[in-house]
Formats: C-alpha cells, sequence, structure tokens
C-alpha cells in the first residue's frame, strides 16, 4: 500500500510518517507512558490509516458522529461508556491472546489451514475494539477525564503462562490447545449469546449497528475454536490432555467470576430469563442477572456437550473449580 502509484518502486516511509520523526516526538499511538484509553483510536499516518480502514471496515462502518447524545441522560450515557470501554479493552486483550497463539502454533509447524483462520481472528479482535472503543466515547466523550478508572487501558495479561519453546512439542501442543479451549471455546461461546440478548434490548441504532456487526463475527471465532480443539487432542499425550483438563477446570472459575456478576448457580436456578426490549431507552447494556442466566445456561446447554464430545469431563471441571477474587 503506497501513497503514490508511480512511486511504487521505491522504498520509504510516508510524509506522514516522516513529519513525525523530524518532529522527534513520539506519536500519540506509541506515547511513551500513561494508559490513556483514547490512545487505542491515536492516529499514526495517512498511509496506515487506509491500511487499517481497508482490514476492519468490511461492513458499512457506523456513523458515529450521528449518535444523538442530547436523547440520553448523562448518568445513562456515562454508564453505557463504562460498558463499552470494558469490552474494547476485553477486545484489545483478545488481540494479545490469538496474536499468543499464532506463534505457538507458527512454531509447532502447524498446517495453513489452522493459521488462516487465526488471522482473520486477529483482524476481528482489532476491528471489534475499534467499535467498541469508538462508541465508548460516542456515548461518553469526557468519559476518559472524567472517571479515568472507567476508561483505564492496562497492559494485556494472557490467563495463561508463556508457550514453551518450540523443542519440547508435546508441551508446546498442549499449551496451544489450552489457549484455544480458553480464548475460543470458552470465551466466544459465552460471548456470542451474550451479544445475541445484547441485539435484542438495545434501542439505539448507532450502538444496535455496533453490536450487530461484532456479533455476527462471534460464531465464525468459537467455530474456529472447537474444530481447531478436535485436531489437536488426539496429538496430545497422557501429560497434555491432563493439562488440558486442568486448564478447563481453572478457566470455568475464571470466567464465572467474571461474567457471573457475583450470582451463583443456586440464585438463578429456576428463575425465567427473559430479554426484550423495554420502554426505556437502552445504549447496549444487560443487567447483571441476565448476564449471570445467560452464562450458566451456556455452561449447561453448550459447553458440557461440546467439550464431553472431544474428550474433555467438563463435569469434573466445574465441580472442582474455583472462582477468584480480585484481591486474592
Amino acid at each position: 500500500m503506497v501513497d503514490d502509484p508511480g512511486a511504487r518502486a521505491h522504498a520509504g516511509p510516508s510524509r506522514g510518517a516522516l513529519a513525525v520523526a523530524a518532529a522527534d516526538q513520539p506519536s500519540s499511538a506509541i506515547a511513551l507512558a500513561g494508559d490513556d484509553f483514547t490512545r487505542l483510536l491515536a492516529p499514526t499516518s495517512e498511509r496506515l490509516a487506509r491500511i487499517h480502514r481497508q482490514q476492519i471496515e468490511r461492513e458499512p462502518w457506523p456513523d458515529f458522529a450521528a449518535f444523538e447524545r442530547d436523547r440520553y441522560p448523562q448518568g445513562l450515557r456515562r454508564e453505557a461508556a463504562r460498558h463499552w470501554a470494558l469490552r474494547a479493552v476485553a477486545e484489545h486483550g483478545s488481540i494479545h491472546q490469538f496474536s499468543a497463539l499464532t506463534r505457538a502454533l507458527c512454531e509447532a509447524r502447524v498446517g495453513l489451514e489452522l493459521l488462516g483462520p487465526l488471522a482473520r481472528l486477529i483482524t476481528d479482535e482489532v476491528r471489534h475494539a475499534d467499535l467498541c472503543a469508538r462508541m465508548a466515547l460516542a456515548c461518553d466523550p469526557e468519559g476518559p477525564q472524567a472517571s479515568p478508572r472507567a476508561f483505564a487501558w492496562p497492559t494485556p495479561r494472557a490467563p495463561w503462562s508463556d508457550a514453551p519453546g518450540a523443542s519440547d512439542r508435546p508441551r508446546l501442543l498442549a499449551w496451544a490447545a489450552s489457549a484455544i479451549l480458553i480464548a475460543s471455546c470458552l470465551g466466544e461461546t459465552i460471548s456470542r449469546p451474550m451479544y445475541d440478548a445484547l441485539v435484542v434490548v438495545c434501542t439505539d441504532p448507532i450502538a444496535g449497528q455496533v453490536l450487530r456487526q461484532i456479533q455476527r463475527d462471534e460464531h465464525l471465532h468459537a467455530a474456529f475454536g472447537w474444530d481447531a480443539l478436535a485436531l489437536l487432542w488426539p496429538a496430545l499425550d497422557e501429560g497434555g490432555r491432563a493439562a488440558v483438563q486442568e486448564s478447563l477446570r481453572r478457566a470455568f472459575g475464571g470466567f464465572e467470576t467474571t461474567t457471573a456478576c457475583g450470582f451463583t448457580i443456586d440464585q438463578v436456578a429456576g428463575r425465567e430469563l427473559t430479554i426484550g426490549r423495554g420502554d426505556a431507552p437502552n445504549l447496549g447494556v444487560l443487567e447483571p442477572a441476565q448476564y449471570a442466566m445467560i452464562f450458566f445456561a451456556t455452561v449447561e446447554q453448550e459447553l458440557f456437550p461440546a467439550l464431553a464430545s472431544i474428550g474433555l469431563d467438563p463435569a469434573a471441571a466445574w465441580a472442582g473449580r474455583t472462582l477468584y477474587r480480585d484481591d486474592a
């Protein structure tokens, strides 16, 4: 991708990038300190911006400038912005996780048909982070200054240790299987019905468009994980399979801690889950009990059967799960 098609034989940075270099100051996209949420959307150069947009704008892009903030009270917008900001950070974390998985599978020398979908997933997560960050700032443009903690952008931390080296291929494959299990099979399968529900309850056209764009990708992301895990499972030795089973136990506790909003399965058992568009405005937010009920239903109805079909023991993993506290 070049600025001048007639200059394709000449290498070098674009004029915009050279202007930053000449100023001898890092661009806001590569700031050396701070975790300002707005840096997620910091400009780079015209050339890189064009490449970025061509990758992520596969559908008509939401017109965030058309979001009618005056229709909604500030409290409603600020609460919705907090949710959208958390989603942007989570999507940024998924970029980190799928990138680490890509490297591990490359070092394990798996076939390209496993790597191709991962390349798509990484691009999708960049796209989702962009959409969520822009929606957060559309809802509450003063949010990063008014509520800096709600708009924090921490360094991503993967829910697993670093991958072993390529010289230990059995452990590397087991590591990759665990990463696929957590990031794709569990994470994306749980995420999909959440977005299905959010699309239903959301009353704003711009927020609804964002939700639908993300919703359409979630099934593909989960499908990659289930097929990839099923393909890796026969290649794992006894120790590798035990490691994946332990990852499942830990992951069940982690997802319940972060997704069930403090509810236990006993508290929601027997309660009817109602997802519908109400009369009050909604900018893409569910009630805590709704998140919890969707989570537990997905575990029982989708995750247990799918995991068992591959050879894992979800019942034992669930029974042995541990809930985690932020201060633990």
